[in-house]
């Protein structure tokens, strides 16, 4: 019955996860695309950097643009890699229960055969499943396409840098499906875990900035996923834990709150 579920729910969203990995592909091979134009102009790229605002150049973390790993840095992990992870995790956590109350879907579903911890289960295994296959590929489309033009960073950082934006997303599901549970509205849960993860990468972005960011900045998600440059250095294994660690608590406080309401469906 678990696995149905989990099907069901591939089954029903299939189209927005084409979209997404279809989207997250093309602009990552766009990235790639251009590199060796800016690789060719590098004298002249770093010149143009270092006019820039120190500010700017903190705030996007804009130290080696014209390297490898400094350009995939800027232009996919910085931003809009973790932000894409964060708005599938995000939705598919604000909708896992919100989503069948409000369609008036949810008696039918918890009348089946299988107690709401294991629906909830369901929902969550296929939840992670798709951020770590959006990671797959991802890593795939960083390999390929960094052939011809001999990107020359090495698959297991690739994957690295993939996976904590991966985790990173997880970690916001898992404030989805705990919001949704909780009030049983799509757009509460939707909004929460957006505007959290909108606030965790503004104190991550603005920490060399700002003083007083230092104290916040240590138990903040983005810097667990990012802080430790994993496309440079690898994995980071207390990283990562916290990471993996933060979501199963949330992931585990869910059905506790989700078993306890009293679910009627609009």
């Amino acid at each position: 019955m678990v696995w149905a579920l989990m099907v069901k729910s591939w089954r029903d969203r299939w189209r927005g996860v084409l979209v997404w990995t279809v989207g997250l592909v093309a602009m990552v091979g766009i990235e790639l695309w251009v590199y060796p134009s800016i690789r060719e102009s590098s004298a002249g790229m770093d010149e143009l950097m270092q006019s820039y605002p120190e500010a700017f150049r903190e705030f996007f973390r804009m130290s080696d643009f014209t390297s490898e790993i400094g350009f995939l840095n800027v232009e996919v992990f910085s931003l809009v890699v973790p932000l894409v992870f964060i708005a599938v995790g995000a939705s598919w956590g604000a909708n896992a229960t919100a989503d069948e109350e409000e369609r008036g879907t949810a008696d039918l579903l918890l009348t089946l055969p299988i107690a709401r911890s294991r629906v909830l289960l369901a929902k969550m295994a296929a939840t992670v499943i798709v951020l770590l296959g959006l990671a797959a590929a991802l890593t795939a489309t960083l390999v390929v396409g960094g052939l011809p033009i001999d990107l020359g960073i090495p698959v297991g950082q690739l994957a690295a840098a993939s996976l904590s934006s991966a985790l990173l997303g997880v970690l916001y599901a898992a404030v989805g499906f705990l919001v949704g549970a909780a009030t049983g509205h799509r757009g509460i849960a939707l909004g929460a875990t957006i505007a959290l993860a909108l606030a965790g990468y503004l104190v991550y972005s603005l920490a060399p900035l700002v003083d007083a960011f230092d104290g916040i900045n240590p138990i903040n998600p983005f810097q667990w996923a990012m802080g430790p440059d994993p496309l440079t250095n690898g994995l980071d294994l207390g990283f990562t834990l916290r990471l993996v660690a933060t979501a199963g608590i949330l992931l585990a406080i869910t059905p506790l709150i989700f078993r306890r309401r009293d679910i009627r469906s609009a």
